[in-house]
């Protein structure tokens, strides 16, 4: 029923969700080039992006083709497609103007749902199940602190605002940060702990007491939705989510940081909320029906 494209990791998670559920889904990497690739989309009568294809001239291309072959299309808008449609004038242009080659928006955050609707484009609030949620469980007794920070390129450390996360570091000596995502060829410090991938991301919750995301703009992420389902208190820059200590600069970094870890709490609403809210299979099966209502 469903082709689902885009991001590789959350796209391989839905499917493999909505596998176990035994609904036909697969993912597939577009090209335009290969005979074949109409043939494998045959038994696809709904194409699943995970992060827009309006932001760029070849998503918009592949789109037009899948359009040609009379397929529904469902984006995702993930929190970097709305930034770069709300900064670059040129993207904002073609995501606006194309959007009659789309059947259905969707987004991760009413925060996103709100910015999309401010550059004229329409999204309807829908989690992908793409999380794990985890129990609430007891902190440990050691300072510790996850934080994520992708190093792959400056872009990127710039984005997760590399810069305070080192401040960070050095002003905390006693404390024991583990960052993710990172190669670790930014830090020297003794006690910075970096890990490019993690397969079991509960362990890691376990270790900490508090989980960093900085991020210049997001939607909501998984780190968000994890930490704090497990009762963990996250310090985060740019999302409008209640339970998570929103920070605008370093100073409230700082001070959240120096509060939590002088007075650990878990974060016992936020996980309620979490748990009730993002059940995993209410989210599956909210999905599953938007592609039954596309496919009909």
């Amino acid at each position: 029923m469903v082709a689902i494209l885009g991001a590789k990791y959350p796209g391989n998670r839905i499917v493999n969700r909505l596998n176990k559920k035994e609904f036909n889904a697969i993912f597939v990497t577009p090209s335009l080039h290969d005979r074949k690739f109409k043939e494998k989309l045959a038994a696809h009568n709904v194409i699943h992006y995970i992060g827009s294809p309006t932001v760029s001239i070849h998503g918009i291309l592949t789109l037009i083709r899948f359009k040609i072959w009379k397929k529904k299309i469902l984006v995702t808008w993930r929190g970097s497609d709305v930034l770069i449609a709300n900064k670059n004038i040129f993207y904002r242009f073609l995501s606006k103007n194309f959007q009659f080659l789309v059947n259905m928006n969707t987004t991760l955050s009413q925060k996103l749902v709100d910015e999309l609707k401010k550059i004229g484009i329409k999204a309807k609030l829908q989690p992908n199940p793409v999380y794990t949620l985890y129990n609430i469980c007891e902190l440990p007794a050691d300072k510790r602190v996850a934080v994520y920070l992708p190093d792959s390129s400056d872009y990127r450390w710039n984005f997760y605002q590399g810069d305070i996360i080192k401040k960070m570091v050095n002003d905390f000596p006693d404390v024991e940060f583990i960052i993710l995502g990172n190669k670790g060829k930014r830090f020297t410090e003794q006690n910075v702990k970096c890990f490019e991938w993690i397969e079991n991301m509960e362990d890691i919750y376990k270790q900490v007491g508090v989980v960093v995301r900085l991020p210049l703009h997001d939607g909501l992420s998984n780190t968000i939705l994890e930490a704090t389902s497990m009762g963990r208190h996250v310090i985060a820059s740019s999302v409008n989510f209640s339970f998570c200590k929103i920070a605008s600069n370093y100073q409230e970094v700082k001070k959240y940081l120096e509060d939590l870890l002088e007075n650990p709490t878990l974060n016992n609403e936020g996980s309620d909320f979490v748990h009730k809210n993002y059940n995993l299979e209410k989210i599956t099966n909210e999905l599953m029906e938007i592609y039954r209502e596309l496919s009909k």
